[in-house]
């Protein structure tokens, strides 16, 4: 409904929007391909795919923990890599993957489980240099910045995978730069 407007105009309506329906407490089934709106519109989105409703859930829940890696990849920009669950440790789930071993969010997987690591473009903190490891770093190459306004988005290469980061706009980084 929003997709003929201006950026600006489109986030002004879709607070409008937002705040008119939590007032008059309606319920309002809300079509989009654009996941910004759905995520801020919604107090709970149904992914379909052919027809049929293959997730539902929470904004937060279809975000941060789909349970199907299509609505993962869908729902927002994600670097989807595959992973074997080595071991659950107290508060997180060790995978290993073509980055090597990562610690993520608990979740009911048996070790020797084959899964699939969803890192999101925004958590990934990219600092130049060699590093010098520690949990959940890696190290790579910058293959590409683009610069966006208030960041960059950025393609890597760690571990043999081509990865999408969007990071600060640090102009330090450059093309083909060692980073971890």
């Amino acid at each position: 409904p929003l997709s003929n407007l201006d950026a600006k105009l489109r986030e002004e309506t879709r607070k409008e929007l937002r705040t008119f329906l939590t007032e008059l407490a309606i319920t309002a089934v809300y079509v989009t391909h654009d996941r910004v709106e759905a995520l801020a519109l919604s107090d709970s989105i149904a992914v379909m795919r052919s027809g049929r409703i293959i997730e539902q859930g929470s904004p937060r829940k279809i975000y941060f923990d789909a349970d199907h890696r299509f609505v993962a990849d869908f729902i927002g920009r994600a670097n989807l890599i595959p992973a074997r669950v080595v071991r659950q440790d107290d508060a997180a789930t060790v995978v290993e993957s073509p980055l090597g071993t990562i610690s993520c969010q608990k979740r009911a997987f048996a070790v020797g489980d084959e899964a699939t690591l969803c890192i999101r473009p925004e958590f990934i903190h990219v600092v130049p240099g060699e590093g010098v490891g520690g949990a959940n770093t890696v190290r790579g190459r910058v293959d590409s910045l683009v610069f966006v306004g208030e960041a960059f988005e950025m393609e890597l290469t760690a571990g043999g995978e081509h990865l999408l980061a969007k990071v600060d706009a640090d102009p330090r980084l450059r093309e083909g730069d060692a980073m971890h």
